[in-house]
């Protein structure tokens, strides 16, 4: 009994690793999309003039 138990508390500790790990990455790659976002916005912002410009 005490081997299973062993067992289950070491994969669950495994698994609250593993779920802590990806979701520090997610959170990193959201972060660096946002920034990606933000710079993106920023640069039309610096470019009104061809987004306001008549389409042909």
């Amino acid at each position: 009994m005490t081997i299973w138990t062993i067992l289950l508390l070491t994969s669950g500790l495994a698994f609250l690793v593993v779920l802590i790990y990806v979701s520090y990455g997610v959170k990193a790659e959201l972060r660096e999309t946002l920034n990606d976002l933000k710079a993106d916005v920023e640069e039309s912002r610096n470019h009104e003039e061809i987004l306001n410009r008549p389409e042909e």
